[in-house]
């Protein structure tokens, strides 16, 4: 994930403030999935998880307000059936936003060992949601590249 993160990340670097932004930001988001998940041999202390969790819904909300907005009124100025391929994507990423969110809800504050219990399981699956969401986000952030590329270059 994080060598596919680079290359999306080089071939977006300087396009938007707001993406280069929202790179880092999920760059340090993957980083510490990667530390929390990779560390199984003793639960994580609860203010890691907090830390995390807050990362976590910090970088969903972004996505949400800063860049889908942007990327869709993108697609609004385009035509053809570039808006439908946006919608269909904006679906599978709220739905990806809903399980960030309850894995949020679930470890923020937990002060239950037995909840603990399930977090590897729980940080696999956000593994690989996280995986198909930066797919997804890279897909819909690509094709507005794309459309602003064929915008300029087209006849007169």
């Amino acid at each position: 994930m994080l060598r596919k993160m680079a290359q999306s990340k080089a071939k977006l670097a300087g396009k938007h403030q707001a993406l280069d932004t929202f790179m880092d930001a999920r760059q340090a988001l993957l980083v510490e999935y990667i530390r929390l998940s990779t560390n199984r041999k003793v639960l994580p202390e609860p203010k890691e998880l907090t830390d995390f969790c807050s990362q976590l819904v910090d970088y969903v909300s972004a996505a949400h307000f800063e860049i889908y907005d942007y990327v869709m009124a993108a697609y609004e100025a385009a035509r053809g059936n570039g808006r439908t391929l946006a919608e269909r994507i904006y679906v599978r990423l709220k739905k990806s936003s809903v399980l960030a969110l309850d894995f949020h809800d679930k470890y923020a504050q937990v002060d239950n060992d037995e909840v603990l219990l399930e977090l590897d399981q729980d940080l696999s699956m956000l593994g690989e949601m996280l995986e198909e969401r930066f797919s997804l986000e890279d897909r819909l952030v690509f094709a507005v590249s794309l459309l602003n590329h064929l915008s300029i270059n087209e006849p007169a």
